[in-house]
Order: structure tokens, then C-alpha cells, then sequence
């Protein structure tokens, strides 16, 4: 700890990117040293415990990367820092209004980021699913919460949890966001109309809020769970092997990439679905690994697209020739899509299996289903993106802060698998 704040002071002197890459490693630095204890704050106002503090340094690190990636913030760096605020009180607030207050004014800039900044004329339509999607189905939140009006914060409603006449309204919310499968069609297309600070908030850390607003007010609705949570483990693991197999028939490389984050988050949802540790603990693990992983692919496809202006995965094939920089991470990162050791997607995805088995040993069967499909995609995407005969001349190399970029979505999910006793809630 003592030579940090000379090494950032050091480091400042020389580049504003410099900086910030001092910055992120010093987050990760506080992220590995005080995992270890149980850190829990409590206040009037503000709860924060070990979920939230992953989900806080996860948001930070997220931002500080996007500052670094991004070529020109000058239009979107207010929206960006709104976002990061936003969630930094979300993820730490105790009062169940303020909870729902913040959880949907984080939309406003995320509508801003995707009609104001987009490149496509589809935008407009992403925009307005996104909006009708998030803003119906939380409406019903709205509504039991006010219920609870006599215990407005989430410690007391440990107290209350045989007063819910219906789960989903609670549920549905929280179902949209992640997205469950039937309620994910605005999450391909924001996805593709935004630009790639957009695309990496959105992966990194905004679809993580339906999985910590589930996980908050699970004790509350786990007595009137039981009788469907089969169901709704049952609908994520057919929809993430559906949209995994979706996958391989996509030529979009956003939409690809955006339609594997739906299979992921429904391996989450059936992890907190099984209602055991594991499950939890597993859930948690795959939110940090999708936050860093699919933030690097996007912004992997966004070099791509500066070079060849095209996101077709037909029309530049042979990049290990083209644009041989760039297929070391693609083979790294799409590894640990697939979840390929030594990287924390393979531990959450153990953790994951171990909890859905112990819940019903049939749901095996999906799980290996699922697996085979987002191998399967991935490997045709790295073969016939980095392979066969190129069609494009020889691009000039990037700039190495996005090289640095990816290494530092890197660090984390390597060495978190290393030491995960630290993560233990």
C-alpha cells in the first residue's frame, strides 16, 4: 500500500492514459487486498456488504477502461460519468424507493448513449425497447414496494417474508434487466446500435443489476419461490441454449456477442434460481467474469469495425494475416467465453453446475447442451474471422493503450480464480 500513491504520482507526469492504467491497477490491487474481510457498512442510507463492494469495483474498473479505450469521449463522457454515479449509489443504497428510484433512473443515460451517440438509424427502435421493456415490467415493483411501506429497507425484510401474495411482481423487474430468455429481444438490438462505451457499460455492468436486485430480495421471496423456480430454470437453460445455437447463425459480430450474453445470464439466473451457497456464490463469480470478458470483446469489435468498417464476420476473414495484432487477445478472450482454464469463467461455471445438479440432476442434460453450443460458436467465430484467405490488405496497428486495455481486462479474470476464498460472503 505504500507505494502506490508514489507510483500514481509518478506515473502522472507522464500521460493521462498512463494514469488511468495506474488507476485500474490500484483498484485491483484494493479489490484483491480487502476481499478477504468481511467489510459491511450500514447506515440510515447505505448498505454495503461484499456483493456490493464487487459490484462498485466492478462499475469503477469498467468506466476507468471505457476512459481508456475510447478515442474521443468528448459527447459521451458527461453520460458516462452520470452512469458510474448512478450506479455507485444503486449498488450501495439500503432504502428500497431509492433502491427502485435509482435502479430506473440509470435508464436516462442509457436511452442518451444509445439514440444520441449511435451510428445507425435503428437506434430510435433500440431506444425505444429498451424504455418499454424495463420501464412495464418495473412498474410492478413499484407497486410491491409500496406495500412494504412500513419496512422500507432491505435488512428488515427478513422479518417479512411470508407477506408476499405474488413473487413475480417483485420478479419481473429484475427478470427483464438480466435478461431472461422471452424478455432479452431489446438487449441484441441496444447492443448493436450502440457505440462501443455504450456496448461495454452495458455488458460489464448494467445487465448485473437485475442479478443483484434478485439476490437482494431473494430472502423476501424465496418462501413463494419454491413452486417456480423449477419453471424459471427450466425456461433459462432451453432460452440459453436456443440463443447459444442462435449464435452460430449470426453474422453481426455484436449481435453474436450480445446474444451469448443472454445465454450467460441465464446460467445466472438458474444459479440463484437453485437457492443454495453455491449457486450464489457461483451467480456472483459469472457476473465479474461476463463483466470483463464480454466488455473486451466489445471493445475487440469495435478495432475491428475502425479497420474494416464492416462487422460481417464474412467480410474479414483472414485476420491473422490483415491484422495480426489482434489475434492474440481474440483467441484469449474467446477462450475464456467458452471458459477455458486458467480463467474465472471456468470456476464460475463449475460452481453453476454443482448447484443445478444438487438441485435436480436432469438439468444436467441442458447444461451439457449449452456448453457444446457456445463452443461451437465460438470456434466457428474465431476460424472464420482469423483463418481462410483474406480479402482485406495489411491494417495499420492500433493504438497500445487498447492492448493495455485488454491486458487489464485480463489480470483480474485470471488471478481471481487463483485465490477464491477471498470472494466468500
Amino acid at each position: 500500500m505504500k507505494l502506490i500513491f508514489p507510483m500514481i504520482s509518478i506515473f502522472m507526469m507522464f500521460s493521462y492514459s498512463n494514469f488511468l492504467i495506474i488507476m485500474s491497477m490500484s483498484l485491483m490491487f484494493l479489490f484483491l487486498k480487502f476481499f478477504s474481510y468481511q467489510m459491511i457498512i450500514f447506515n440510515k442510507f447505505m448498505y454495503m456488504d461484499l456483493i456490493s463492494f464487487i459490484m462498485i469495483i466492478l462499475s469503477i474498473i469498467s468506466v476507468l477502461l471505457i476512459i481508456l479505450s475510447s478515442s474521443s469521449l468528448k459527447n459521451s463522457y458527461i453520460l458516462i460519468s452520470s452512469i458510474l454515479i448512478i450506479l455507485i449509489l444503486t449498488f450501495s443504497s439500503l432504502n428500497m424507493f431509492l433502491f427502485y428510484l435509482l435502479f430506473e433512473m440509470v435508464l436516462i443515460p442509457t436511452l442518451f448513449l444509445i439514440t444520441k451517440i449511435g451510428y445507425q438509424p435503428e437506434r430510435l427502435q433500440a431506444g425505444i425497447y429498451l424504455m418499454i421493456y424495463t420501464i412495464l415490467a418495473s412498474l410492478p415493483l413499484l407497486l410491491g414496494i409500496l406495500y412494504f411501506k412500513n419496512s422500507p429497507n432491505f435488512v428488515l425484510l427478513f422479518s417479512k417474508c411470508d407477506m408476499t401474495k405474488s413473487s413475480l411482481i417483485f420478479m419481473l423487474a429484475f427478470l427483464v434487466k438480466m435478461p431472461m430468455f422471452f424478455f432479452h429481444l431489446w438487449l441484441p438490438k441496444a447492443h448493436v446500435e450502440a457505440p462501443v462505451e455504450g456496448s461495454m457499460i452495458l455488458a460489464a455492468v448494467l445487465l448485473k443489476l437485475g442479478g443483484y436486485g434478485l439476490i437482494r430480495f431473494l430472502p423476501l421471496l424465496i418462501s413463494k419461490l419454491i413452486p417456480l423456480n423449477m419453471w424459471i430454470m427450466s425456461i433459462s437453460m432451453i432460452g440459453a441454449a436456443i440463443t447459444s445455437l442462435n449464435c452460430i447463425r449470426q453474422k453481426d459480430l455484436k449481435s453474436l456477442i450480445a446474444y451469448s450474453s443472454v445465454a450467460h445470464m441465464g446460467l445466472v439466473l438458474s444459479s440463484i434460481m437453485s437457492m443454495n451457497f453455491i449457486g450464489l456464490y457461483g451467480a456472483v463469480l459469472m457476473m465479474i467474469a461476463h463483466g470483463l470478458s464480454s466488455s473486451a470483446l466489445f471493445l475487440m469489435v469495435s478495432m475491428i469495425y475502425s479497420k474494416h468498417h464492416t462487422r460481417n464476420i464474412i467480410s474479414f476473414k483472414g485476420m491473422w494475416n490483415s491484422f495480426p495484432n489482434i489475434t492474440f487477445w481474440w483467441f484469449i478472450f474467446i477462450a475464456s467465453n467458452i471458459s477455458a482454464p486458467p480463467s474465472i469463467n471456468l470456476i464460475s461455471e463449475i460452481f453453476i453446475l454443482m448447484s443445478i445438479i444438487n438441485f435436480n440432476m436432469l438439468t444436467f442434460i441442458p447444461f451439457i447442451v449449452i456448453s457444446f453450443f457456445t463452443s461451437a460458436f465460438s470456434i466457428y467465430l474465431f476460424l472464420n474471422s482469423i483463418h481462410n484467405q483474406p480479402n482485406s490488405k495489411i491494417c495499420y496497428s492500433s493504438f497500445n493503450k487498447m492492448y493495455l486495455t485488454l491486458m487489464i481486462h485480463l489480470i483480474p479474470i485470471i488471478l481471481l480464480s487463483l485465490k477464491l476464498d477471498m470472494m466468500l460472503f
